[in-house]
């Protein structure tokens, strides 16, 4: 892969875009429904997005860490990352420190607390070597750069069970009320 600023930038307009459109489905959700539960196994719109959020956090702190620069391509894992984030028919059990750990939250609690952990992280990714490679528990050795791609992946992917989320919610009022999903 082309690893090139022209290529960055559009990589980092992909992360932003990706970033706003979490932003923008949870800030026009019905904040009476963001700590419904839609069905069984399944998190809430707000533990979704405090999920992402801590995530962010942690990618934060990871961004921050020393490295060393990498002896391979610093985008080798990108293509595994993807695969594996971007298919919705699998599911993953989160890693326990970014679990949820409430059940009803506060909607501009929740969004501040996201566009802070997302406005973070695109201040770590201008001032970070995105080829230093570093050992994170959940991920081995793995570059500052295939991290910010773990993000768009994993929030693409939250975005998507996001939408389902909120589909279920609507279905389940309709239905509750007598009228057809419409």
């Amino acid at each position: 892969m082309e690893t090139g600023s022209h290529y960055i930038k559009d990589f980092f307009t992909s992360l932003d875009v990706t970033t706003n459109e979490l932003l923008q489905i949870i800030s026009s959700a019905e904040a009476s429904t963001i700590n419904r539960i839609p069905f069984k196994g399944s998190w809430t719109v707000a533990q979704l997005v405090e999920h992402v959020t801590k995530s962010n956090k942690a990618i934060s702190q990871a961004l921050e860490m020393n490295g060393n620069n990498a002896l391979r391509n610093p985008e080798a894992r990108v293509p595994e990352l993807k695969a594996m984030f971007l298919d919705f028919s699998s599911k993953f059990n989160s890693p326990e420190f970014i679990r949820p750990k409430k059940d009803i939250y506060e909607k501009d609690r929740l969004i501040t607390e996201l566009r802070k952990s997302s406005n973070e992280l695109k201040e770590l990714r201008s001032s970070s070597n995105l080829s230093d490679i570093i050992s994170l528990p959940a991920f081995g050795e793995i570059t500052k750069l295939e991290l910010l791609h773990f993000v768009l992946y994993h929030t693409c992917r939250h975005v998507h069970q996001l939408k389902n989320i909120l589909k279920q919610l609507k279905e389940t009022l309709y239905i509750n009320m007598g009228n057809p999903p419409g």
